[in-house]
């Protein structure tokens, strides 16, 4: 496949990469992420397109992409996404018996486009298959903007099914986990997406209310200044950390046991409805996730492995740029 733009667009923040996915690797070339200063998208929902579109050619001439075509990732409660277990079949079939699921579970086989990704087998020879239904209205409001953009529309993708084409089977930080079982967290500033692997292929997805925005408000308040890149960047959750203002020790800390709870309710979940019952790692990414000792802080309140995501497997980045912000956008430009 050929150079092509990833576009993921966030509550917060637009993520923009190019790059090609060829044979099983993807090569990004670029990659750069500029935040909203006003309500520009919710819940997936374009609010504000002249916004949009304008950070997203901001960071395409400033980073000199060249391609025209693009895919987009949103992420929405309006989308509608299931982990399916179906029969080893050819391809017609599969598609046949995916769209015969998910119309059952929207009951609109008009209002709603699916889409599927094939992310392996499980141990009873079955095929382990991401599915999603985005609403037709979402899919064409971005489908206008890259066409006012003069990009081309390759397609529309969610979060689930970009972490599932990226995870499958590849190496996290140098280690394969195609014997082990993990959860993928995602921290967003709205949203946390858990995403849970075993033997190598995406088992289960679940998606919730993320603390960082009592967090950024919390440490807004604290400080009196406003939240951003700078700020974050000076945020440590180390449990030995000291910091000359308590209150901010106290908001990391009681971050750090709100996002631990979430953790253990998505592992208690998911040992109560499905085949994986002990974990083995942790793994986190998003804007967050790399912050001054958040994955120790991590380890030692959940007693389990906690790593953020420096690099994948099947991923190739520019000198100087890790896997973790751009898990979503990488993932995305995987087509097969």
């Amino acid at each position: 496949m050929g150079q092509m733009i990833s576009i993921d667009v966030g509550s917060k923040k637009v993520c923009v990469a190019e790059g090609r996915f060829r044979g099983d690797a993807v090569t990004i070339s670029a990659f750069d992420e500029i935040g909203y200063e006003s309500d520009v998208v919710e819940n997936g929902t374009i609010t504000d397109r002249a916004a949009l579109s304008f950070l997203i050619n901001e960071i395409i001439k400033k980073n000199h992409m060249k391609s025209k075509s693009a895919v987009v990732t949103i992420s929405s409660s309006e989308a509608i996404i299931r982990e399916l277990k179906l029969p080893d079949v050819k391809l017609p079939q599969i598609k046949l018996l995916v769209n015969n699921e998910m119309s059952r579970i929207v009951r609109d086989d008009h209002g709603f486009l699916v889409d599927f990704i094939v992310t392996g087998k499980t141990g009873d020879n079955m095929l382990a298959v991401t599915a999603s239904a985005i609403p037709k209205a979402l899919v064409e409001s971005y489908y206008t903007l890259l066409k006012e953009m003069k990009l081309t529309p390759y397609a529309l993708s969610v979060p689930e099914d970009a972490i599932s084409r990226l995870i499958s089977g590849t190496p996290i930080n140098g280690e394969s986990h195609n014997n082990s079982t993990i959860i993928v967290l995602d921290i967003g500033y709205s949203k946390l997406s858990f995403y849970g692997f075993s033997g190598g292929a995406s088992r289960f997805n679940r998606t919730d209310v993320s603390p960082m925005q009592d967090f950024v408000r919390e440490i807004a308040s604290i400080s009196r200044l406003d939240v951003n890149k700078d700020l974050m960047s000076k945020i440590n959750f180390d449990p030995n950390y000291g910091y000359e203002e308590p209150g901010m020790g106290e908001a990391c800390r009681y971050f750090v046991y709100r996002l631990s709870e979430e953790i253990q309710k998505y592992t208690q979940y998911l040992s109560m409805n499905s085949e994986m019952t002990a974990f083995d790692r942790i793994y986190i990414c998003g804007g967050i996730s790399s912050a001054n000792g958040l994955a120790l802080a991590l380890t030692e309140s959940l007693h389990l492995p906690v790593e953020s995501i420096q690099s994948v497997g099947r991923v190739v980045v520019p000198k100087g740029v890790v896997a973790t912000n751009l898990c979503v956008a990488a993932g995305a430009l995987i087509r097969k």
